[in-house]
């Protein structure tokens, strides 16, 4: 009778400041997720004069390698985030909190399957010689944290016995670039394996109060996406549109909430690309009520939140609720969960899968971040 395993590969370890945390995860075993704990003590001010201010804002990488280069996992922290939402229609029960030198807390969900607790995918740890999880920090300790500790919660499917095997997803960040004014990325995606689901992300340039200089949908005003080499389109619109189409899509929204404590007019990253709403209250670290009013500019709506005030040892309690999480929105090709459905691209089936994206014309469009993540299926 097959069962599920969940077991600590790593308990409370410290993770080098500014360095690349490494581990061999075990010889053989059907891995179906990691759950990664990252908890690190702030050092004071952090958060403050700069747009960082939580743990995954310090997560630049996460890999998951077999025999050393064979991609698993390629992915930024936010990426990861991101891609776990869609899995589990629910946001990262992170600790945003940045007052003084309290406790902060980051998790990174990593499934290889569709899900967590997919029994029917998952990584056969056998199938290499080695596999390596590598998990790289910005943050030092002058600036950011004193320290950082690391716990790996492994889950495993143990006896699978006559329980179907299908694969793992593979999940990479296939394209990267710093956008441009009115400019088109002409993308042509591989051929080479089944693909689950395409992420776009867009991050906008910020101004010098860390708020950002226009809305995402501007670095991505124009997707067209096709089949056989442009002549069967599957999406031609905005970001705007296609993160709309994914929140009724999935009938999920992404809620968020932190305690900020950031100066009055800057902004205050709550990773939403769409915002539908958004709240604050004054807090208190000193014993006493607050004195000033917490007030946000009721025109943002993500991916950064203005606070038109600021009291010492008052963080403003902040909750908002809308789309687009860590700023991306999904291609699917797994309406259906079972593979045999998914696109399959190349000469045997969609030919040549296009991606051209376009960026609006007009400056505050420029020095944004743009990303393409592929999640493919490997049998």
């Amino acid at each position: 009778m097959s069962y599920l395993q969940r077991e600590y590969v790593r308990e409370n370890v410290g993770m080098t400041l500014n360095d690349t945390y490494l581990l061999d995860l075990p010889k053989s075993g059907r891995l179906m997720s990691l759950l990664i704990r990252i908890t690190g003590s702030q050092v004071s001010g952090y958060g403050q004069g700069e747009a960082a201010w939580r743990i995954i804002d310090k997560i630049s990488k996460l890999e998951v390698l077999g025999d050393g280069s064979e991609i698993i996992k390629s992915l930024t922290g936010y990426q990861v985030q991101a891609l776990a939402f869609y899995d589990q229609g629910i946001t990262s029960p992170d600790k945003w909190r940045n007052y003084a030198t309290n406790m902060q807390q980051c998790y990174l969900l990593v499934n290889f399957g569709r899900w967590m607790g997919d029994v029917e995918m998952g990584l056969d740890l056998g199938r290499f010689s080695n596999v390596e999880l590598r998990l790289t920090n910005t943050a030092t300790a002058a600036s950011h944290f004193s320290d950082l500790t690391v716990s790996i919660l492994g889950y495993y499917l143990r006896e699978p016995g006559g329980v179907p095997y299908l694969g793992y997803i593979r999940s990479e960040e296939w394209r990267a670039w710093t956008t441009v004014q009115d400019e088109t990325q002409y993308l042509e995606l591989p051929t080479q394996l089944p693909i689950r689901r395409v992420m776009l992300r867009a991050f906008p340039d910020l101004d010098t109060d860390f708020v950002d200089k226009t809305n995402l949908n501007n670095l991505m005003d124009d997707i067209e996406y096709s089949y056989k080499t442009g002549a069967l389109r599957v999406y031609k619109g905005g970001l705007d549109d296609l993160v709309v189409d994914n929140y009724l899509m999935h009938g999920k929204y992404a809620l968020v909430g932190g305690a900020a404590y950031q100066l009055a007019d800057d902004g205050i990253d709550i990773s939403l690309g769409q915002a539908y709403m958004h709240v604050g209250s004054a807090g208190s670290q000193d014993g006493a009520g607050a004195a000033t009013i917490a007030t946000l500019e009721t025109s943002r709506n993500g991916p950064a939140l203005k606070s038109e005030t600021y009291e010492a040892d008052s963080p403003i309690n902040v909750m908002a609720q809308g789309a687009a999480y860590h700023l991306t929105a999904l291609l699917r090709h797994d309406f259906d969960p079972n593979p045999a459905t998914w696109l399959n691209p190349g000469p045997s089936g969609m030919g040549n899968v296009l991606l051209n994206i376009h960026t609006r014309d007009s400056s505050s469009s420029a020095n944004g971040n743009n990303s393409v993540v592929l999640e493919r299926l490997v049998r």
